[in-house]
């Protein structure tokens, strides 16, 4: 059976690419044939991709501090409220699991587990993280950081 690897995030929003920066280290690193990996740059492109009998790893940046923690989160810790990963277009990576949870229950993986890296918990006023200056590209160290430590935790979930 494989296992599907999402990334989410912008790269343009540096810290949130966090979950890109990630599936990024996995490919360099190499993977068994049966991990199947996919970037989603919208967590709105979650709901069909958990339509899986698949075991899934969603890789994603979260507020919580401090930055650079590596957070293993299941769907039950987002509904109770665990760290919020970060969404660019409103809708959570728990809100999509549910919305694939309610259209299509025979279809949604049995086996959900999100990955966070923690981005801390600076906001701007709009509630969404604060954005970085455009002379400003990249990863922040701390979550650079993170990046080989939340390659080691989905390679644990696939037996590597």
């Amino acid at each position: 059976m494989t296992t599907r690897i999402i990334g989410l995030g912008q790269r343009a929003a540096r810290d949130d690419a966090a979950g890109l920066a990630v599936l990024e280290a996995l490919r360099r690193r190499g993977l068994p044939s049966d991990a199947e990996v996919v970037e989603a740059r919208d967590t709105t492109a979650l709901v069909s991709l958990l339509q899986t009998p698949s075991t899934v790893v969603v890789v994603d940046a979260v507020l919580a501090s401090p930055p650079g923690e590596v957070l293993d989160l299941s769907p039950s810790d987002l509904a109770a409220g665990a760290p919020v990963p970060v969404s660019t277009h409103g809708l959570g990576v728990g809100q999509a699991i549910e919305l694939a949870r309610i259209t299509a229950p025979d279809r949604l993986s049995p086996d959900i587990r999100i990955v966070g890296v923690s981005i801390g918990g600076r906001r701007a006023p709009s509630g969404d993280p604060e954005p970085r200056a455009p002379d400003e590209p990249g990863l922040s160290p701390d979550v650079a950081a993170a990046v080989p430590r939340a390659v080691a935790r989905v390679l644990s979930f696939l037996g590597g």
